[in-house]
């Protein structure tokens, strides 16, 4: 129970990392809340299980792009947890990769107000708490495409090397207010949406990883963002940590 007391918010919390996450946090004694956007029956499952286990956790549905729904959702945070400890940025939505010449402003536009706006408006809304309090912990999924891009990913590329930027500048903002923000790194995993690529590919991916030549899972990720949850971790801000089992290295 290494979270026990701790108040975390995490955003996208029915799939993958985010549901991993969630899972993990529960289980080391933390209060969980976490946004969904339209998986209301995944979340309400999660959810269900999590309480009949003993966990202290509740589910809301907030699209991270709209700063009224975040600051309804902080807002419910604090009314039940009293406090908010840390704040883990990790939605995103599945999309298709396309060629640059392809592409419309759309889908810049999607992964810059999920990534990027998004954060932002996470960020602004938990900041007045966590200063009130005397610090706080904030952490932003990053993705090894931002250190080394692959084909027909632009915009997401984009996106992640933007919030990589917002990263390091919130962490020598922040640190007056004794609030650490870090980015956590994962390379290619095994996920449901993965699945739907050619089998040739994910298991190339998994060849080209160099700790134990395989894909990492979402259960293996969520254990490194629980590390930097800890106490423990009070010295570090400003850091990528690259949970990619050496796929990218900096």
């Amino acid at each position: 129970m290494k979270l026990k007391g701790k108040a975390i918010i995490v955003t996208g919390g029915t799939r993958g990392i985010g549901e991993a996450l969630v899972k993990k946090l529960v289980r080391e004694g933390a209060d969980v809340a976490f946004s969904f956007l339209s998986s209301t029956e995944r979340a309400a499952e999660i959810e269900a299980s999590l309480k009949s286990a003993g966990g202290r956790i509740f589910a809301m549905p907030a699209d991270v792009r709209s700063r009224e729904a975040v600051e309804a959702f902080v807002a419910r945070a604090v009314a039940e947890y009293g406090r908010i400890d840390a704040l883990v940025n990790n939605a995103h939505a599945a999309y298709l990769g396309k060629w640059f010449e392809d592409a419309a402003w759309a889908d810049f536009d999607r992964e810059l107000g999920t990534l990027v706006h998004g954060v932002f408006n996470m960020v602004q809304a938990v900041l007045p708490h966590m200063k009130s309090q005397g610090g706080g912990t904030i952490i932003n999924l990053g993705s090894t495409m931002a250190l080394a891009p692959r084909l027909r990913h632009s915009f997401y590329v984009t996106a992640k090397c933007a919030l990589m930027g917002m990263t390091e500048a919130l962490a020598l903002e922040f640190g007056q207010h004794g609030i650490r923000v870090n980015m956590v790194t994962p390379g290619p995993l095994v996920t449901d949406h993965n699945a739907s690529y050619p089998a040739e590919l994910m298991k190339r991916l998994g060849e080209e990883t160099p700790l134990h030549r395989r894909l990492a899972t979402v259960e293996e990720v969520a254990d490194a963002i629980a590390l930097l949850l800890l106490d423990e971790a009070g010295v570090i801000t400003g850091a990528n940590v690259l949970a990619s089992a050496g796929f990218a290295i900096a």
